[in-house]
């Protein structure tokens, strides 16, 4: 499976935050609404990341359901 760059953007976006949300629970740097937008950042990427994933699904089922009806 290739990685396409918002694979790679997501992922270190991820271990960034996940990083910054360890050193804030032990006392750490970001303060939480910083953290709290960056998770929400961060899930409307996967979100929008899903969804294209999504999209091209459903199309693969117009496909085929395209060629069921004209082969019958």
């Amino acid at each position: 499976m290739k990685l396409s760059w918002i694979d790679i953007i997501l992922i270190l976006l991820g271990l960034f935050i996940a990083y910054q949300l360890i050193k804030a629970i032990l006392g750490g740097s970001w303060q939480t609404e910083s953290l709290i937008i960056a998770l929400i950042i961060f899930n409307l990427g996967l979100t929008w990341k899903l969804n294209m994933n999504f999209e091209r699904h459903i199309a693969w089922h117009k496909v085929i359901d395209r060629n069921k009806l004209f082969q019958s």
